[in-house]
Order: structure tokens, then sequence, then C-alpha cells
């Protein structure tokens, strides 16, 4: 897999390498990871919420959601937006929205994402077992008018509830510390490419929410066993931040608390923040005891808000954003080319169709016209079996991550207005030097394309 590229990254002039850890520098088994989520928040909800015993019986399909969708939580639905924050799919529950339909509730409107009242966005694997299930219960409640489910924004919020309980309680990372295997994948070319950058001099740091005993658990299966120049994942990495709490990690300022590593106990720092493994603190603290201007920094994340974002508006350092899903979407961007080139061929035919069609709309003769729209319904069946296939490609309710249409889906939109570069993997490194001079493409404009 490659790199794409955004905004030009020399790295020459980065110094310092800062990784989150949850799905950046350790990669998840998203699909058995999120299975096991989706069972602990059925659990809260029959037992805290009492929720009826209909929602024991549902089964996750870890393909009903993908990243970059928004819930509707006044009415049930899930959207998928443009690029423009513009509807360009939608489903109630698991019930697909015609266009008719969906045009009468919103109109050609663009979403307010600001009204975080009516508007949850799918912004993280972590949320697919959450959205997955939203829209199982939505049917539910849609199904079976005498179970007594609450209303489609209660529900919601209970599934919300239910999902920071289980992070908090440690119920998901205590079953991810009895069975690591089954929910951490271990990449030795990621340890290499890590390794390289700290051979060419870069400073490598780590800054996850995670506590220090998951940090150390995680990073016990996934570094330490595959490094080949370090001894142990203290030894690779000079700054490591425990439960950073980000993004205000970016934006606050807070203090710092020194980990003993043998014993996991806290106790105030003071002095500059350097080397060593720290609980809390800011980004603002280690960029000036490093003595580094934000352009120096490179910071690797997967939350495209929680990362990335809010970094790029306040500390101004570089960002990558690792999105998981670029590996099969690319296999299958390759797959269907010809297929691709065989729809635009055929859109290209239909719109010189319509031109002639406008030429003769004042035309008596319909021996003129009639061959014309003839042919644009018989091109309109064609392109309607290639999509669907096209479609099938990917995945099997909502089509590519990162298009919505034609057009970029809003989750692209949001990568490329705030991700310098962008991968699948940290391991993408290992095909470029640590010198590497990234420089985007030059993308024509419409009307460069006529």
């Amino acid at each position: 897999m490659g790199i794409y590229v955004n905004r030009t990254l020399n790295m020459k002039h980065i110094q310092a390498v800062g990784l989150d850890m949850d799905y950046t520098l350790v990669r998840y088994n998203s699909e058995a990871f999120e299975e096991m989520t989706y069972q602990e928040i059925k659990k809260k909800l029959l037992a805290v919420k009492s929720y009826p015993k209909a929602v024991r019986d549902l089964k996750f399909d870890f393909n009903r959601i993908i990243r970059g969708l928004v819930i509707d939580k006044a009415l049930g639905n899930v959207l998928k937006l443009s690029l423009y924050s513009k509807v360009k799919q939608s489903r109630h529950g698991g019930k697909e929205i015609d266009f008719k339909g969906q045009q009468k509730i919103y109109q050609g409107l663009s979403v307010d994402l600001n009204d975080s009242n009516r508007y949850a966005i799918v912004d993280t694997a972590f949320s697919i077992a959450y959205a997955c299930l939203y829209m199982q219960i939505v049917d539910l409640k849609n199904a079976k008018n005498d179970l007594e489910l609450p209303s489609f924004q209660q529900i919601e919020a209970d599934l919300i509830e239910a999902l920071d309980t289980s992070h908090r309680d440690g119920t998901l990372k205590n079953a991810v510390r009895e069975n690591v295997k089954k929910y951490i994948v271990q990449d030795p070319e990621a340890v290499a490419v890590l390794e390289g950058l700290k051979e060419h001099g870069k400073k490598l740091w780590v800054i996850t929410n995670s506590d220090y005993d998951y940090t150390k658990l995680l990073l016990d299966h996934t570094i330490t066993p595959f490094l080949k120049k370090n001894k142990h994942w203290t030894d690779l990495f000079d700054l490591v931040v425990t439960s950073a709490a980000k993004p205000r990690f970016f934006t606050d300022r807070l203090p710092f608390l020194s980990v003993d590593l043998k014993t996991s106990m806290l106790k105030n720092h003071y002095g500059p923040v350097v080397s060593g493994v720290y609980q809390g603190g800011c980004a603002s603290i280690i960029q000036k005891d490093n003595n580094l201007t934000g352009e120096q920094i490179l910071y690797l994340g997967d939350h495209i808000y929680g990362d990335i974002l809010t970094l790029k508006k306040t500390c101004n350092w570089r960002t990558a954003l690792v999105v998981e899903e670029l590996e099969s979407e690319c296999k299958a961007l390759k797959a269907t080319q010809k297929m691709s080139d065989e729809i635009n061929n055929l859109m290209n035919e239909k719109v010189d169709l319509e031109h002639q069609l406008d030429r003769h709309h004042s035309a008596k003769d319909k021996k003129k016209t009639q061959p014309l729209f003839d042919r644009i319904e018989a091109i309109d069946k064609k392109l309607g079996k290639l999509i669907r296939q096209y479609q099938g490609h990917f995945n099997p309710h909502w089509g590519e991550v990162m298009r919505a249409g034609v057009e970029p889906s809003r989750f692209a939109g949001q990568v490329e207005k705030y991700a310098c570069i962008y991968m699948s993997r940290i391991a993408d490194f290992g095909d470029y030097s640590a010198r590497t001079y990234f420089r985007p493409k030059k993308r024509p404009l419409a009307h460069e394309m006529d």
C-alpha cells in the first residue's frame, strides 16, 4: 500500500514522530473486537436499561456500518453524506430510504452536524458496534409495536451510555487482557519501520488515551517481540504519554505525572518532559521542552476529530491519518477499474444524448426524439446493472467509504482537509525513506477536465 498526500510534507524536517496507540500503533482485529463490544452493550441495555428480551437475540453484522456515517437521532435514520453534507444514501434502521423519500425528509439541504442534539457521527472504528445495534433496535421498534422501546433519540443515548460505560469500567479492556491474541494484531513490519525512523534520528513518542497498564500490555505484545535494534519498547520510544485525555491534550495545559515502570505508581513530575513514561500532560509542554516547532512534529492517529482535526487547529503539528479501510477499498478499486471505465463511458454517452434532446426540445416530430429516449432508457438499464455490480465489490450496504456517489464522502473531505498524509497502516512507511519529500499530485478542477 502507498502513502497518499494532501499537503507537501518533507520528512527531512520532521524531528519527532508522535503515535496514537489504539488502531494506529497497535492494530485490532476489528470484527472480533466490535462483536465483543456489541455483546457487552446488549448486556448493559438488558440489565441496566431493562430493554426487552428481543434485543438479546440480535446478531452482530460487521458490514452493516462503515466509518463516516451519521445517525439522525430524531428520526432513527442513518445517513451517508457527501463532501458538502448532502444526504446521498439513507436508511431507516436497516431499510433503505428511496430517493423520493430521502428528498422529502431532507429536501436537498446540507445537514448541520453542529446540531449534536440531533446528529451523531460514526467517526471511529470503535463506533461500529454501537451504530449497528442502533439500526437493529430501530427495526425492532418499528416491527413490534408491543415492545416497550424508547424514542429513537433515547435509544441512541442509551447505546452511547452503555458503550462509554463498557470502556470506563474495564469490561472491554479486560476481555482483551484475557485473550490478547484474539483481539490484537501483531505487525512486525510496523516495528521495523519505527526502528528505521529512530535510526535516522527521529524521536518517537506514543500519546494515547489508554492507561499505563493497558498500554504496557499492548506494547509488550506488539512491539517488544519484534525489535531487532532495541531490547524493549521503552528503548524504542523516547516518550510515552498515557491517559492523555485527547483532544484536551492538544488544547489545555495540564500537568504531567511520571509513571514508575515497576509498580505503575504515579508521582508529580517537575522539570523538562523529554523522555520516560508519563500520565496526562499536554502537547505544548513536550513541544517546548524538546525545543521543537509544530512543523517539526508529525503525529499519526486514526480518529479524525480526537487525533487530527483538533491537533491541526491548535498545535500546527503535521498530521497523518491511519485509515484501516483503505487496504480493502484500494484493492476493490483496482478490481473494478474496467467496470468503472465502462460506467464513465456510458454516462458520457447519456449526457451527449440528453444534450441532443435539449436541442430538439421544441421539435414536433417525435421521430427525431423517440430514438434518443429509447437509447437513454437502454443506457439507464445497463448503468443500473453495472453500478450494482460495482458496489458489490465494496460494502454491500453503503459502497465506498471515501465516496458518496460520484462525490467524495464527507469522511473523505475531512481526511483531505485535516490530514497532511494518510495510509492504511504504519507499515506503509516501509516503502519510503525517512527523508522522503511527500508531494501532492495536481488535482484537476472541473473546468480543467472539459
